[in-house]
C-alpha cells in the first residue's frame, strides 16, 4: 500500500514562483497557466489542454471542476493504415478518463504546467474549501501520479470513470473495478493488439466504493482528506523485427505476452513507494535532463495567462517571455515523447485524441522524424535519441530485404547474391509497417536517417556507441547507396531519384539524394578512421565520394534542386520553386556539407533561401527555415521566421498549429527549439561558434548548457550584441576550436584560474587541446564592429572574350574591396584582386576558356584590415 504522509496544509503550486527541490534551479520560472479549464472538446484538446508524458503514455489534461478529463495516448495502439480495402485510421485514442467532482461553484481558479519541475496543477475554491490537484508522469516509475487535496478534512469526494473511446467491431474492451483498482482492457483487432490500463485509487480517510455497470467500472471516494491516483498503461507490442518481417498483420504480435503482468508490476511497484518518493524519482530524472539548458533574453514574468500571452505576442507584449518559453517547451515535449524503451515521437509526438489522426500519426522520414530530433543534440538531450535507435533496430531487417529488391531492380550488376546489399531508407513508417519505396521522397532518406546516428556520436564522442551502433548503420547504408548509384556522364547518380514531395518524380540525381549519399559516405569514412577500421567496401566509398556531386550551382547562383535546372524556377509548371520543403539546402542544415569552410556553397545556399521566399503558414517549415537562415548567419531573418512561428502557429497550449486549421503537428515545436539553438551556437564544421545569428532584438542575454559537436557544453553571456563571457566544458576531451571576432585577443583560463595555451588562426579563431572534464572560460573579449558589405553587384560582359566589368554599390565602411571567384560548382573562392579602391573592376580571365560559369564576389575591407563577412555576388555566364 502506498504510504501517504499526513498533510498539514494545502499543497499549492504557484504559477508565478516555484522552487526546484531536486536538481539545479533554472534562472527563471517557466510556466504555462490559465484561469479557466480547457474546453471539453477536441478543439479544447488541441488548443488548450495541458500536455504531459513519459514515453510510455501521453497525457492531455483539461482541468475541469465539475469533471476533470484526462485523455491518454499509448503510441503502439494502432489500427490499419491504408491497406487495401481498409479505412485509413492509424493511432487510436487509448482512454478517456473522467474524475467527477461536481464542484459547480468554483472560484479563484488556476491551472498550469510548471516546465522547471515537470508538474501540472489545478487550484480553486468551492463552497469555502480550497481544492488542489497535482499531476506528473514519471519515466522511472512508468506511471502517472495524481494527488488530490482539500483544505478541509473530509471534504474530498469524487468518482473515477475510465472509458475506452471508439469501441466498434475493430476495437473491443471492458472496464472493471475491483476494490481500489480499475482495469481497462481490450483488443485492437487488426494487429491483435492487447491493451490494458490500470487505475489505482488510494484515499486518506473517507470511504471507497466500486461500481460495475454494463462493463463500465468506476470507483467513488467520499469524505476523504486527500487521495492518490496511479495510472499505468501498456500493450503487447515489442521492439522486435518479427513485427516488421511478418506479412500477416494479425500475426505480427504473435507470441508476445499480454500486458497485464507488465502493467500490474508498474502499479504494484509504484504503490509500494510514498507519493513523495515517486515525486522525487520523477524530478530527479526530469530535472537532470531539462535543467541542463537555460535561456535568458531579459524577459520578465508576465502577469497575464498563457492564452493571453500568445494572443498578445503579435503586438509585442511580453514577447521575450514567450520566446524563451517556446524554446524550452520544445525541449519539454521531447522529454515527454522520446525515452529509451518507448516508441519515438510521431507526427503528433506522443499525443492523439482521434481514431483517424492526421496522417495516421505516422513517422515520415523526408523531414518530420528528423525535425522531431532536430534539438536532441544541440539542446543537450542526446540520450532521448535512444528511443529511435531501438525502433530503427527493429525495422532495419525489413529494410535490408528492400535493399536487395531495389538493387536487383535498378542496378542489378551491383547485386550481391548473398544479400549483402545494406539497407535502404523508408519514407513513411509506423510501429507495425515499413512499406516499400515511395515516389514522394528519394532514396536519400536512408542517408538522412544515418546522419542522425552520426550526430549522436559527433555530439557525444562515445566511441563505444560509434563502434557498436553508429558505424555499422552508416556503413551498411553506404553499402546500399554505393551499389544503387549509376555512372551517368562521369558522375555517380541516384536513378530513380526524387526531391521530397515535389511533383517531379523518378528523375535522376536530385540534390536531396546526392547530398544525403555524400554526407553518409563522408561520415562513414570519418568514423572508420576514428575506429581504425579497414572493412572491405571502404575503398569503394572513398573512390565514389568525389563522384557523388552533392552540389550543383545554377545560373541564378543558387543550389539546384534538380540537375536539369538552369535558372531558379525552371520547370515551375511541373515543380514548385516555393515549396515548403527546402530540400536542396539540407547539406546546409541539418547537414554539415555546407558551412563556413565552403563559402561559395554557403553563398549559393543563401541565394536559394532568398529565392524560395517566405513559407506562408506551415509550422514545421517555418521552424526549419529558422535553423537554415541561422546557418547562413542571417539572424534578423531567422528571428523573423521565429516570430512568424510564434504569431501564426502557436496555439494557447503552445502546440504547433500545423497550418492554421487548427491541426496539431509536434515537429514545428521541436524544430523551433532547434532553430533558436542554431541562432545561439553552431559547430557544423567542428568549430564552436557562439552567437552566430543573434538578432538585434536579442541584443543582450545569456544561455547555459547548449551542446556543440565534440561534446562541448557551452554557456554564454552577451550585451549590446557583444560576447562578454563564454564557458566551455569539455565533456570528452579532444581539440576545442573556437570562432568569434577577436577571440584570440581574449583572456582564456581554466575554471581554477590557470592560463590556457592555444593556437591562433588569425584574430577570430583558435584551438585548444582540451582535457576531459575541464572548463575553459573566455572573458575580456575586445569589442568589434561588423564591416558592412557592398551590394548590388552587376556584371557587364564582353560577349567575345573572357572579360567582364564589375560594378557595385559602396560599403560605408570600406577602405578597399576584394574580388573573389568560384568556378563552376567549386565550394571555395579564389582571390582575384585585392586593395581595389574604386567601386568597379575590369576582370580579364584568360584561364577560364573551359569554364561555363563563375560566381564572382566582392567584399569590403575596413581601414583596420577587417573584411566583411558577407559580400555581394553575381554569376558570370561565359560565352
Amino acid at each position: 500500500m502506498l504510504r501517504i504522509l499526513s498533510i498539514c496544509c494545502l499543497f499549492i503550486i504557484s504559477f508565478a514562483n516555484s522552487s526546484q527541490e531536486v536538481g539545479e534551479s533554472l534562472e527563471k520560472p517557466l510556466n504555462l497557466w490559465y484561469d479557466e479549464p480547457a474546453e471539453d472538446s477536441n478543439k479544447g484538446w488541441v488548443n488548450s489542454s495541458i500536455p504531459m508524458g513519459n514515453g510510455y503514455m501521453g497525457i492531455n489534461l483539461f482541468g475541469g471542476t465539475k469533471t476533470e478529463r484526462i485523455q491518454i495516448t499509448e503510441n503502439s495502439l494502432y489500427d490499419a493504415v491504408g491497406a487495401k480495402g481498409l479505412r485509413r485510421t492509424g493511432l487510436n485514442n487509448f482512454a478517456e478518463v473522467y474524475i467527477d467532482f461536481d464542484h459547480n461553484k468554483a472560484s479563484k481558479y488556476k491551472r498550469g504546467l510548471n516546465l522547471n519541475e515537470g508538474l501540472s496543477y489545478v487550484n480553486y475554491e468551492n463552497n469555502g474549501v480550497n481544492y488542489s490537484r497535482e499531476y506528473f508522469t514519471s519515466y522511472p516509475d512508468k506511471v502517472m501520479a495524481i494527488r488530490l487535496s482539500a483544505s478541509k478534512a473530509g471534504a474530498l469526494s469524487f468518482t473515477l470513470r475510465p472509458t475506452i473511446p471508439f469501441l466498434n467491431k475493430d476495437k473491443s474492451g471492458v472496464v472493471l473495478a475491483n476494490h481500489d483498482t480499475i482495469t481497462l482492457s481490450g483488443v485492437m483487432k487488426h494487429y491483435n493488439i492487447e491493451f490494458e490500463g490500470q487505475f489505482k485509487v488510494i484515499p486518506q480517510g473517507g470511504e471507497i466504493k466500486t461500481n460495475n455497470n454494463q462493463s463500465q467500472g468506476s470507483i467513488s471516494v467520499s469524505n476523504a482528506d486527500s487521495a492518490i491516483i496511479l495510472i499505468a498503461v501498456g500493450t503487447n507490442y515489442q521492439f522486435d523485427s518479427q513485427v516488421f518481417l511478418t506479412e500477416d498483420d494479425s500475426k505480427k504480435l504473435e507470441g508476445f505476452e499480454h500486458p497485464h503482468n507488465k502493467v500490474s508490476r508498474y502499479i504494484t511497484d509504484a504503490s509500494e513507494k510514498s507519493y513523495e518518493q515517486l515525486l522525487a524519482n520523477h524530478q530527479t530524472d526530469y530535472s537532470e535532463i531539462f535543467n541542463r539548458v537555460s535561456l535568458d533574453l531579459g524577459a520578465t514574468l508576465p502577469k497575464i495567462t498563457t492564452d493571453e500571452l500568445v494572443d498578445a505576442y503579435p503586438s509585442g507584449k511580453s514577447s521575450r517571455y514567450l520566446e524563451e518559453l517556446a524554446f524550452q517547451f520544445g525541449r519539454y515535449m521531447l522529454i515527454c515523447s522520446s525515452r529509451a524503451g518507448t516508441l519515438p515521437p510521431h507526427l503528433q509526438g506522443i499525443w492523439n485524441v482521434y481514431d483517424k489522426p492526421p496522417w495516421a500519426s505516422q513517422y515520415l522520414h523526408d523531414t518530420n522524424v528528423q525535425m522531431a530530433y532536430a534539438p536532441v543534440f544541440s539542446a543537450n538531450l542526446p540520450e532521448l535519441f535512444d528511443s529511435y535507435v531501438n525502433y530503427f533496430k527493429a525495422y532495419m531487417p525489413k529494410q535490408k530485404l528492400y535493399a536487395n529488391q531495389y538493387i536487383k531492380e535498378f542496378n542489378p550488376s551491383q547485386l550481391d547474391a548473398n544479400g549483402d546489399n545494406g539497407w535502404s531508407g523508408p519514407f513513411w513508417t509506423n510501429p507495425y509497417n515499413v512499406p516499400g519505396k515511395s515516389k514522394v521522397a528519394g532514396f536519400g532518406t536512408g542517408g538522412w536517417i544515418a546522419q542522425m546516428f552520426w550526430d549522436y556520436y559527433d555530439f557525444t564522442r562515445d566511441e563505444q556507441l560509434l563502434a557498436e551502433t553508429v558505424y555499422p548503420i552508416m556503413y551498411e547504408q553506404a553499402n546500399f547507396t554505393s551499389r544503387f548509384v549509376q555512372d551517368i556522364d562521369g558522375a555517380l547518380l541516384a536513378k530513380p531519384s526524387s526531391s521530397p514531395e515535389q511533383k517531379i518524380r523518378n528523375t535522376i540525381g536530385t540534390t536531396f539524394d546526392q547530398q544525403m549519399f555524400y554526407e553518409n559516405h563522408h561520415n562513414t569514412l570519418t568514423a572508420a578512421e576514428v575506429l581504425g577500421r579497414s572493412d572491405s567496401r571502404l575503398a569503394i566509398y572513398e573512390h565514389q565520394l568525389p563522384l557523388l556531386e552533392p552540389i550543383q550551382i545554377g545560373k541564378s547562383g543558387h543550389i539546384k534542386e534538380f540537375r536539369q535546372e538552369e535558372f531558379y524556377g525552371d520547370f515551375s509548371d511541373i515543380y514548385d520553386p516555393h515549396h515548403r520543403h527546402a530540400s536542396m539546402v539540407l547539406g546546409l542544415y541539418p547537414g554539415q556539407l555546407v558551412n563556413d569552410k565552403t563559402p561559395a556553397w554557403l553563398d549559393a545556399a543563401k541565394v536559394s533561401l532568398n529565392l524560395r521566399t517566405r513559407v506562408s503558414n506551415i509550422g514545421w517549415a517555418r521552424a526549419e527555415r529558422i535553423a537554415m537562415l541561422a546557418r547562413i548567419h542571417d539572424g534578423e531573418e531567422a528571428y523573423a521566421y521565429y516570430k512568424d512561428f510564434l504569431e501564426g502557429n502557436l496555439m494557447h497550449n503552445l502546440f504547433n498549429d500545423h497550418r492554421g486549421d487548427p491541426l496539431f503537428q509536434a515537429d514545428g515545436n521541436y524544430g523551433a527549439t532547434a532553430g533558436v539553438a542554431e541562432m545561439l551556437l553552431q559547430s557544423q564544421d567542428h568549430v564552436v561558434s557562439p552567437l552566430v545569428a543573434v538578432p538585434s532584438a536579442w541584443a543582450s542575454g545569456s544561455y547555459r548548457g547548449l551542446l556543440a559537436r565534440g561534446n562541448f557544453e557551452v554557456s554564454a553571456q552577451w550585451s549590446n550584441k557583444q560576447l562578454n563571457h563564454l564557458d566551455v566544458v569539455s565533456k570528452a576531451g579532444g581539440l576545442l576550436a573556437l570562432r568569434y571576432p577577436n577571440i584570440t585577443k581574449a583572456v582564456i583560463k581554466t575554471a581554477d584560474g590557470n592560463k590556457v595555451d592555444f593556437i591562433a588562426k588569425g584574430t577570430d579563431e583558435l584551438s585548444i587541446k582540451s582535457i576531459k572534464g575541464q572548463t575553459y572560460i573566455v572573458s575580456h573579449i575586445p569589442t568589434f564592429t561588423p564591416v558592412s558589405a557592398p551590394s548590388n553587384l552587376k556584371l557587364k560582359q564582353d560577349e567575345h572574350s573572357t572579360n567582364v566589368s564589375l560594378s557595385w554599390s559602396a560599403s560605408e565602411d570600406a577602405k578597399t574591396y576584394n574580388v573573389y571567384r568560384a568556378i563552376g560548382n567549386a565550394p571555395h573562392y579564389e582571390l582575384v584582386a585585392a586593395g581595389i579602391k574604386d567601386k568597379e573592376f575590369n576582370y580579364k580571365a584568360s584561364d577560364l576558356k573551359q569554364a561555363k560559369q563563375v560566381t564572382l564576389k566582392v567584399t569590403a575591407v575596413r581601414s583596420d584590415g577587417r573584411e566583411s563577412y558577407a559580400g555581394t555576388t553575381a554569376v558570370w555566364l561565359l560565352p
